[in-house]
């Protein structure tokens, strides 16, 4: 089943991926020059390894699943 996920991507990675309702009030706002602000819509099965690897601290990792995976991808 497909999921809708935002978060951040800096240089280092993928910092933040959570479903909006999980999403902190504070979070989205937080933008600056070397972070950016993303929705993605990707399958579930996808959103759990890109998940682990973002807890393992891969943050590398975790965005190149992402950008593997997804069905749509954008900024805000």
């Amino acid at each position: 089943m497909l999921r809708e996920f935002k978060g951040i991507i800096d240089t280092d990675g993928l910092c933040s991926f959570a479903q909006p309702a999980t999403v902190a009030p504070g979070e989205s706002s937080s933008a600056s020059s070397t972070r950016l602000l993303f929705w993605a819509v990707v399958e579930e099965k996808a959103a759990t390894k890109i998940l682990r690897e973002l807890m393992l601290g891969s943050r590398k990792r975790a965005l190149m699943l992402l950008e593997e995976s997804a069905v749509s991808l954008g900024s805000r």
